[in-house]
């Protein structure tokens, strides 16, 4: 199990008696860049969802222990779809907000420490410290989110579709990026890109109405014949 992020075990998603997602055997990889892809409406995001506990019924362990208890002790930083931009926290509050004890938002933000300033750097944010989240563009709301999730220093590091929004040039830097992490935690990404999957993943998982198609190396699992029957 040393080797192993998550392992799952007889999951099932279910909504109004259709089921979304059944997964009879599935291991991700520790140390490793997965990306899980397919066609729109497949259960992808239904299966980030399900691991961290918010969808499905099944045996899911995290380092081979219950999930819900590492969950409580941030073993697993998310990334959504949609963030929540609505609260008016500039981006030094925003991307801190995982590493907050006192639950004082809105307190003088103490200076950003050298991580986060890299960070911001990395991510092209680093000239819009005390600019209000809300005011940002979709692409630098996303790279604000992603900075935010970085920053909790978790093992496990779950992202929804985390291109979205992105231009070309920030969705290579992002995937080089944690391509070079991942002696540090592991990557599980929902992609709807092929290209951007083949060049970065080091373990591709694909779905097809609702089922695991394959998972492996992605030499092993991106051949067109295998692609072909998924729609």
């Amino acid at each position: 199990m040393d080797n192993l992020s998550f392992s799952i075990r007889n999951l099932t998603v279910s909504a109004r008696s259709k089921i979304l997602l059944r997964v009879e055997a599935l291991d991700i990889p520790y140390g490793c860049h997965t990306a899980v892809i397919g066609p729109n409406g497949v259960g992808k995001s239904t299966l980030l969802k399900a691991l961290i506990g918010q969808a499905g019924q099944g045996e899911i362990t995290l380092f081979g222990q219950a999930v819900a208890p590492q969950l409580k002790q941030s073993k697993v930083a998310w990334v959504g779809q949609h963030g929540s931009y609505r609260m008016p926290l500039s981006v030094h509050e925003y991307i801190t907000l995982g590493q907050k004890s006192s639950g004082k938002l809105f307190q003088t933000a103490a200076p950003l420490p050298p991580a986060a300033q890299e960070l911001l750097e990395v991510f092209d944010l680093a000239g819009l410290p005390h600019k209000r989240v809300h005011d940002l563009s979709g692409g630098e709301q996303q790279r604000a989110n992603i900075v935010r999730a970085l920053l909790q220093n978790a093992p496990v590091l779950l992202l929804d579709e985390p291109c979205n929004h992105l231009d070309i040039r920030h969705q290579h830097s992002l995937m080089r990026y944690l391509n070079r992490q991942t002696q540090r935690f592991s990557v599980l990404m929902v992609l709807h890109d092929l290209n951007l999957a083949a060049q970065y993943a080091q373990h591709i998982v694909l779905l097809n109405q609702g089922r695991v198609i394959a998972a492996g190396a992605p030499k092993a699992v991106m051949r067109l014949e295998l692609l072909a029957e998924v729609h």
